[in-house]
């Protein structure tokens, strides 16, 4: 089983200390994926990379390479990296184009293989049991019927962005 890092988003300030943990865990011999799918129409991909610099470059994580298509690819495409960074927004839109593309099943694969995969809030979402837990935050624009994630977290869901409310 690969090695999983779930986090809520926010900015880089919020996540620097798990950023840094896992560089540890990717190193820098190879480039790191990076899949914003799920910001296509809210951000431009540009900006995203930029973003994603900005978080690694400090880190020593210089080369990131970014996928906006899905489509043909294979376990063993992502073995020329040192780990997956699946970015947050739309959470519906990101499942959909993972299944849509077949890169669910190819994700899982990499995972079993011992991948390194970071899931930032609707990235760490699907890879959950049941992506219902963003439906708060996310609206299913792309008409997703089963609302099953790729189920890596042994039947968990996560749940990102929680506030704990105060009580008077």
């Amino acid at each position: 089983m690969g090695t999983l890092f779930l986090s809520g988003g926010g900015d880089k300030e919020h996540t620097e200390k798990f950023d840094a943990e896992f560089r540890e865990w990717v190193g820098q011999t190879k480039p790191l994926l990076y899949i914003p799918i799920a910001m296509d129409g809210l951000i431009p991909y540009a900006d995203c990379l930029q973003w994603m610099r900005e978080v690694f470059q400090p880190l020593g994580i210089n080369d990131i390479v970014m996928w906006t298509d899905l489509h043909r690819k294979s376990a063993a495409d992502l073995q020329q990296f040192s780990g997956v960074y699946i970015g947050g927004g739309n959470t519906f839109h990101l499942l959909h184009e993972m299944r849509s593309s077949g890169f669910d099943a190819v994700l899982e694969e990499y995972i079993k293989g011992g991948g390194v995969v970071y899931g930032g809030s609707a990235g760490a979402i699907v890879l959950g049991s049941n992506i219902l837990t963003s439906a708060h935050l996310d609206e299913n624009e792309v008409g997703v019927q089963d609302f099953s994630g790729l189920d890596v977290l042994d039947g968990l869901a996560v749940w990102c962005h929680y506030e704990r409310e105060t009580m008077n």
